[in-house]
């Protein structure tokens, strides 16, 4: 295209025009790669700032492919409306310094994500206080609840022993408090649960993980009621903690495959996790799916379409034998995080909950012997080849 008035170089690729959009829509959903936006004149600017007219703000407010993932996270979680953060963490963040404050206390599981429980701890400079319990406990987390809070913090599946709190129990004695609950779903996914049904508040989700399946977007989530979701994503914009719209085409990109990659990981894992439990080598397993697991029973009820696709297990507490068994395997990788179409490995002393002390570690039944799986979607029987080698038989 050209133009009848005659200018440099420089206005002339700054300024060329742009191409206009089709009228039909593309298959995939296009990526608004920008960090700002134009606006025709200051009536337009008014109105959209003003909300009266739709349209997007700045890379991070009214951005497209944010909008977009967060019509579908709502759609998957049966929530009213959902936010996306740059990051699990940072969803997790911006719903504390949202909801809590100085004076107010929350609830939070003892066997959990270290990083969530280590915000707690830098958060008490401010005045937050946090009671860290077992919730699948209900006796422990009545008696918790008897002391003002404001907040009860749960994991669907807990990392990384994989213990499963009856949500809709949690719930009733939270709201009966006059508290809220939340519920990182990270491990479980909507796919295996919705926490909003059975009665929490809001559910934060690493989409980092499963939901983008392919590990290439860091990205988190928080969905619920307009009402709360509104007040965080305010506070998240003002943190700077807002995903970027590649990630949210990234993640939109792999949820277009998460129900088959779901339904392939999770039949893979409870073959697995049968196969390490009658391994001679190998100490207790946890897998909520199996029998011998503490939670068996409540994770029926809570879970749905099977149990998941992470695997916990014990060989002996000797850090110079995980070490060596990990060295012998070769496709499946110690990586610090879960969720990859790749099955991998972490060693929770070592990375995620590194944080935590030794008695910490203790009490919740880590040591150098646990190992935490994330199931990929290679065929099971190459993996448990693989793990057979690597256990010496």
């Amino acid at each position: 295209m050209t133009s009848d008035v005659n200018t440099g170089p420089s206005q002339s690729v700054l300024h060329a025009p742009q191409p206009v959009p089709p009228q039909n829509r593309p298959v995939t959903p296009a990526l608004f790669q920008t960090a700002a936006w134009q606006f025709s004149d200051l009536g337009q600017m008014d109105g959209i700032f003003s909300g009266q007219i739709a349209g997007a703000r700045y890379g991070t407010v009214g951005m497209p492919n944010n909008l977009a993932l967060e019509t579908a996270l709502g759609r998957l979680e049966g929530a009213e409306a959902s936010v996306v953060a740059n990051g699990g963490m940072a969803a997790i963040a911006g719903t504390l310094l949202t909801l809590l404050g100085p004076g107010k206390r929350v609830i939070v599981g003892k066997e959990g994500f270290s990083w969530t429980l280590g915000l707690l701890r830098d958060l008490e400079q401010w005045g937050l206080e946090h009671t860290a319990i077992d919730l699948t406990d209900l006796d422990a987390v009545e008696a918790a609840l008897r002391d003002e809070t404001h907040l009860v913090f749960a994991e669907t599946v807990s990392n990384p022993r994989l213990r499963v709190p009856d949500l809709s129990a949690l719930s009733t004695l939270t709201h009966a408090a006059g508290a809220l609950l939340a519920v990182d779903n990270t491990f479980a996914t909507p796919f295996h649960c919705t926490p909003l049904a059975l009665g929490a508040d809001l559910v934060i989700e690493s989409a980092t993980k499963f939901l983008g399946g392919h590990s290439d977007a860091v990205l988190g989530a928080v969905s619920g009621k307009t009402n709360v979701i509104e007040p965080i994503r305010r506070r998240m914009v003002r943190l700077g903690s807002i995903a970027a719209p590649m990630d949210s085409w990234l993640i939109q990109r792999g949820l277009m495959t998460f129900v088959v990659r779901m339904e392939r990981a999770s039949r893979t894992a409870a073959a697995i996790a049968e196969w390490l439990a009658a391994h001679p080598a190998v100490g207790r397993v946890f897998y909520p799916g199996l029998t011998s697991h503490p939670d068996q029973e409540v994770a029926a009820k809570v879970l749905d379409r099977g149990f998941g696709a992470m695997v916990t297990f014990e060989l002996a507490p000797d850090f110079e034998r995980v070490n060596e068994f990990t060295r012998r395997l070769h496709d499946i990788t110690l990586v610090h995080s879960l969720g990859g179409t790749q099955t991998s490995l972490s060693h929770p002393a070592s990375s995620s909950h590194r944080l935590l002390s030794a008695e910490e570690l203790s009490q919740v039944g880590l040591h150098p012997g646990v190992l935490r799986m994330s199931v990929g979607l290679e065929e099971p029987d190459d993996l448990i080849a693989e793990l057979a080698t690597a256990l010496g038989g």
